[in-house]
């Protein structure tokens, strides 16, 4: 795993992290890191993919008046990570399993968001961090 992907995350969220991936691993689908703390130029890049730019929509925060769990929050540290299976077919694996290994640490999982289901997305409460 590429430690330059957790830098900027709040320290409990790299914990939880950590052991979503040692444990997903032992099972037999393994995942990385795609996304850790992101620029708010990023956000924007994203924000426009699938509105002014080429691709489908992945996030309804603009990065500005509506800002990721991505970005720094408050306390200085980024809350949210995406992940996918470490395999040929990133995006192609147990999904309910990641999600449910990520909620069983006490993350929240994008994909039982209701406006944009993001599959590989996992953050910190909004309660817990802030």
């Amino acid at each position: 795993m590429s430690d330059d992907l957790l830098t900027g995350l709040h320290p409990t969220l790299i914990k939880r992290i950590q052991h979503l991936l040692e444990g997903m691993r032992a099972l037999g689908f393994p995942v990385r890191i795609t996304d850790g703390l992101r620029s708010d130029a990023r956000q924007a890049e994203l924000y426009a993919q699938g509105r002014d730019a080429p691709g489908s929509i992945v996030t309804n925060c603009d990065g500005v008046t509506h800002r990721s769990r991505h970005q720094t929050q408050v306390d200085g540290y980024g809350h949210a990570v995406d992940c996918c299976f470490d395999t040929d077919a990133p995006y192609e694996g147990p999904w309910a399993l990641y999600g449910a290994a990520g909620e069983a640490l006490g993350l929240v999982w994008g994909g039982r968001f209701t406006k944009l289901q993001d599959r590989p997305h996992l953050e910190l409460p909004v309660t817990e961090a802030d």
